[in-house]
């Protein structure tokens, strides 16, 4: 009896193992498949089932959806205690046409999976080639595991025309283009479509690119092995924005500083045409397909430093939209040089706003609306200030700050105008989007 029962077992340690080995995914077996397919009660096969596991060859998973290994294998005694709970559910049968549905009247199916040993000493993964990361999720490793690499392994692809860099926020996406007939723009082996990374980080603060497990696998395998040559050996931290939203599925009601600064200055923009009849900025930017260099996914190089300064002022200063203050200022203003000689100099375009504004807002405070646009002027002058000498491009983690440092600086300031733009009695029914004052700025 005792030789049938280790049959048994065996039996159903090879359903598990070769219902995993011929899925594409990496799916478990349903609990209720193997007494099922082995004509068996529903409760007994369960006995069966936790031989399995304690002797090491079977693991499950309980959840909302155990069909994929989530997050974690879990300890023998709790597997146990899940397949005890699990001895009196019952089964709804519902026909859709011709097909009948049946469906475990549970919150949390049960699936089996081969353990990690147990595919370790018996799975050939010669079929997978140089694919680590598909290599991973065929030893059973949890799909839903974070890998973190090195930031600098974006660079390729917002390097790239021939790939589309998207991202918004925490997180973003990365494909190729085809072209009119379909055909990739890359060879075959860069063909690329990540569908979701996000912002992750290091011990010493550096900024992380995160990217799930399962979303790993569709790289092929020289893109994998790239991945794996900018991993990141330390341990790293994801931000927890896009572990919420996208690994958990859960709303957030957190922006980025980068979404803030273009939201404020699109609302600024709106409150202009509304209460004046003409746009204060030239471009409208879309905060979900922003330029590539207006991300926090860059490596803190000076180069990408500055390159984030020139469009920084491009969105600002060079944006400011000239005619908005046809016959509100003087474009030049008289400036006496060497020897008493003067002469006309035109005004730059902050120098014009600051003086439209001074001009319409009587009692304000002089010294502060200095500051408010000192901020923008800052941007130009870094951005100027490399335009007029060579400079080597370095390596440094100090670029991560006086890049947040800059852009909280400027959004700082485009909110302080737009508040100044809503208080105009133009703007009484002008709605302003509840997330620009209530929404949390964080800083990615």
């Amino acid at each position: 009896m005792q030789n049938n029962n280790v049959n048994v077992v065996n039996t159903i340690v090879s359903l598990v193992y070769d219902f995993f080995i011929e899925s594409s995914d990496f799916n478990g077996i349903p609990l209720r498949d193997i007494s099922e397919k082995l004509g068996i009660s529903y409760k007994k096969s369960i006995g069966f089932i936790k031989e399995g596991i304690k002797n090491g060859d079977i693991s499950i998973q309980s959840s909302t959806n155990p069909h994929i290994i989530g997050f974690q294998h879990f300890e023998t005694s709790k597997q146990v205690w899940a397949l005890d709970q699990a001895k009196d559910t019952k089964v709804k049968y519902q026909k859709l046409g011709g097909i009948t549905l049946a469906m475990e009247e549970t919150e949390f199916p049960i699936c089996l999976y081969p353990s990690q040993s147990y595919l370790k000493a018996h799975r050939n993964l010669i079929q997978f080639g140089d694919a680590y990361y598909t290599k991973q999720l065929a030893l059973a490793e949890p799909q839903l595991s974070l890998m973190y690499f090195h930031i600098e392994v974006l660079e390729r692809y917002a390097n790239d025309p021939r790939y589309d860099f998207r991202f918004n926020n925490y997180s973003g996406s990365i494909y190729c283009h085809y072209d009119e007939t379909e055909k990739p723009l890359v060879r075959e082996e860069d063909e690329l479509f990540l569908k979701s990374f996000g912002l992750g980080y290091g011990e010493n603060g550096e900024r992380l690119t995160v990217v799930p497990l399962c979303y790993l696998k569709d790289l092929s395998e020289d893109q994998q092995m790239y991945w794996k040559s900018k991993k990141y050996s330390k341990k790293g931290k994801v931000a927890q924005a896009y572990y919420e939203n996208i690994i958990l599925g859960k709303w957030t009601s957190s922006y980025s500083v980068f979404t803030a600064f273009i939201g404020e200055q699109n609302c600024l923009n709106q409150l202009s045409e509304h209460i004046f009849g003409k746009p204060l900025f030239r471009t409208v930017y879309d905060p979900d397909n922003r330029p590539k260099e207006f991300t926090p996914f860059f490596s803190p190089t000076l180069k990408n430093y500055l390159d984030f300064v020139s469009l920084l002022d491009k969105m600002i200063s060079d944006n400011i939209n000239k005619d908005f203050f046809k016959g509100k200022v003087d474009f030049e203003e008289t400036i006496e040089g060497k020897g008493g000689i003067t002469e006309r100099k035109a005004k730059g375009t902050i120098r014009l706003f600051e003086d439209w504004l001074k001009a319409g807002l009587t009692g304000s405070d002089p010294k502060g609306m200095k500051m408010l646009f000192d901020e923008f002027r800052d941007v130009r002058k870094q951005r100027q200030t490399p335009a007029h000498k060579i400079t080597e491009n370095n390596y440094d983690l100090k670029y991560y700050e006086m890049q947040l440092d800059l852009i909280n600086r400027c959004y700082h300031a485009t909110k302080a105008l737009r508040h100044c733009f809503a208080g105009h009695p133009k703007a009484k029914n002008f709605t302003i989007p509840g997330w620009l004052d209530k929404g949390k700025i964080q800083n990615y």
